[in-house]
């Protein structure tokens, strides 16, 4: 601390290129490189993949809480379940990688942190702020699905 104000750490970002037809095994194995165990992958779900991605029969999403705000690609207003998925098999993490150009807040990280998924709101949606102020490390995707961004404190 200095003066009172905490001085975060400056997180190291690095970019992992995927290509366009990245199939589901290669995505896992690079998954896999990153998180050699459990891996969270935390979203605030659109309600047009509900019956998917919460609904389905195969993923296990647990929701947190439920909040209506506009979305950033989308009007008008809808609903987000504010929610995660432990995924130690890998099992779900290419179903998320499809979707993540609709989905604004999708976050993968080996970290449990869903005790703060409370504090997502219609007023503070920003899940990435979760992993910045704690200086938590996780992965995001990059635009149209083409990179990996993997931060690290």
């Amino acid at each position: 601390m200095n003066g009172g104000i905490r001085l975060g750490r400056v997180p190291k970002v690095r970019e992992i290129l995927l290509d366009e037809e990245i199939d589901e095994q290669e995505f896992v194995e690079r998954i896999n490189d990153i998180y050699k165990g459990d891996c969270y992958i935390y979203a605030i779900i659109p309600e047009w993949w509900e019956d998917e991605l919460i609904n389905g029969p195969s993923i296990d999403f647990i929701i947190v809480n439920k909040i209506k705000f506009p979305l950033l690609r989308i009007f008008p207003r809808t609903i987000g379940f504010v929610g995660y998925v432990q995924d130690s098999k890998k099992q779900y993490v290419y179903d998320f990688y499809l979707r993540s150009t609709t989905i604004d807040f999708l976050v993968f990280s080996k970290f449990d942190v869903s005790h703060h998924l409370n504090n997502i709101n219609k007023k503070n949606i920003d899940l990435y702020k979760i992993f910045e102020s704690n200086e938590i490390p996780h992965i995001t995707i990059g635009p149209d699905g083409q990179w990996l961004n993997i931060v690290e404190y």
